[in-house]
């Protein structure tokens, strides 16, 4: 779910999502897109997580806080 709701557990939202993908970044600008979603699934164990984890990684892509380059399949921090 995009939006947060009163019953939504917010340790599943966007926004934690993206805050912990922005610290495994800040440990290491870049990252292969595989390993930090492997990185991100070690710290939140669920059930449908790569839905979340693509949806917040479109988030910080929006806001311009991360770029994908597309021949290395690298992710990485533009802060």
């Amino acid at each position: 779910m995009i939006r947060p709701h009163k019953y939504m557990d917010l340790k599943l939202s966007i926004f934690n999502l993206s805050y912990i993908i922005i610290h495994k970044l800040k440990e290491k600008n870049k990252y292969p897109y595989e390993d930090l979603y492997r990185s991100v699934s070690r710290e939140i164990e669920e059930e449908g997580l790569m839905e979340l984890f693509n949806l917040s990684l479109t988030f910080l892509y929006a806001l311009g806080k991360i770029h994908y380059n597309k021949d290395l399949d690298v992710v990485e921090l533009l802060l």
